[in-house]
């Protein structure tokens, strides 16, 4: 009977403690952002033309943001993450269009610009 008795005890005593959960924080490692390159499918683009020049922001750091701008013409993000853009413009933008990409996360940011001409 002492032994079954201790057994029930044991038996207790292990369901108990693997019924304890462990506390598990995970948390996304972040680094100072850096642009290790910044693409471009091609360097001129026709005033009007639907064929946009396709740009990519290839960066480091985690968690990263992706901000772009131009002064003149139109840039739409074609993925989720943001690093890749299409830009398009009309004939109010001919001549040269520095393009920049500004990636960031909560350790700082950087930023790298190409330059597209319109023609």
């Amino acid at each position: 009977m002492k032994s079954i008795l201790f057994s029930f005890a044991i038996l207790a005593l292990v369901s108990f403690s693997s019924c304890e959960k462990e506390e598990v924080i995970s948390t996304i490692q972040t680094e100072i952002p850096a642009i290790d390159s910044l693409t471009t499918n091609t360097f001129r683009i026709l005033a009007g033309d639907p064929i946009p020049a396709i740009l990519h922001c290839y960066a480091t750091g985690g968690d990263l943001n992706y901000v772009w701008e131009v002064d003149l013409g139109d840039l739409f993000t074609t993925n989720e993450s943001g690093s890749e853009v299409q830009y398009t413009a009309s004939a109010c933008c001919l001549g040269e269009r520095e393009i920049t990409c500004i990636v960031s996360n909560n350790k700082g940011d950087a930023s790298e610009s190409i330059v597209i001409t319109i023609n």
